[in-house]
């Protein structure tokens, strides 16, 4: 049955008879989860051998900003479905991260779903951030939210020089993109932390670095051991790890640490 799935994992569905084919045997109790494993991992496979070519041909870190620098503000960004931010929020929340009196910073706020949140739930901040590498996100967040507390700001995390100190760093669907890892998005961070300030942000749990079809879409997946190391570098603390389930079927690692 294995190899059965295996094979069926990799037939195109650009006829009609493997469409159809692959739609009577997916509704066959059990079947449907074979497929998807082998063809998430046959995907894995093709993106890891993907990526070492394109590191043999070198500008990998520019190739992994190009999708997000052109990313419009819409559903794409999570899977074709607009999601809530109450999620984050709840998290947010519960980790300490939010208040009256601290200044927020999200990286990668994509649509503005983390802020309108915010702001349709009246939970406090004092001074909310967003820093986006897309313009496009950058200038339809500016239109919808930017105000007195408010403030969008286009750049790149791993360069940015901010205003003023912040108390938090949220970020979600976003870190595990970042080329050869989010280091260097932490270590330029953490200087810019209030003492005691709170960085969190979601991973996938794993062993892969790859790219996906589109040859720009890139994705590191990370152990714990590398997490915690990784922060000790940047000298950051964790204060724990935790589980976001975004939508169903989409359930990430959440790291929360704290600048000493």
């Amino acid at each position: 049955m294995p190899g059965v799935v295996s094979r069926l994992s990799r037939w195109s569905e650009t006829t009609r008879p493997t469409r159809s084919l692959k739609r009577g045997l997916r509704r066959t109790p059990g079947v449907l989860p074979l497929v998807r494993r082998f063809e998430d991992e046959r995907r894995v496979r093709l993106g890891e051998r993907r990526l070492r070519r394109l590191e043999r041909e070198g500008d990998v870190d520019q190739r992994a900003r190009l999708r997000w620098r052109t990313a419009p503000p819409d559903a794409g960004l999570t899977w074709g479905l607009e999601l809530s931010g109450d999620t984050l929020v709840d998290a947010a929340q519960a980790h300490g991260a939010l208040g009256p009196d601290r200044a927020l910073l999200e990286v990668g706020p994509g649509y503005g779903r983390l802020i309108r949140s915010l702001l349709n739930r009246g939970v406090g901040f004092s001074h909310y951030t967003a820093l986006d590498i897309s313009e496009p996100n950058v200038r339809s967040l500016r239109r919808d939210f930017e105000g007195e507390r408010v403030r969008i700001v286009h750049g790149d995390v791993t360069t940015v020089s901010l205003d003023s100190p912040v108390d938090s760093v949220l970020s979600f669907l976003t870190f595990k993109h970042i080329y050869p890892s989010f280091e260097g998005a932490l270590a330029n961070l953490q200087p810019q932390l209030s003492p005691g300030g709170m960085v969190m942000f979601d991973l996938i749990e794993g062993r892969h670095r790859y790219f996906e079809a589109d040859g720009v879409t890139f994705i590191r997946e990370y152990t714990r051991d590398e997490v915690e190391a990784i922060l000790r570098r940047t000298s950051l603390e964790r204060i724990a790890f935790d589980r976001l389930e975004h939508a169903p079927g989409h359930v990430r690692l959440l790291v929360v640490a704290r600048k000493p």
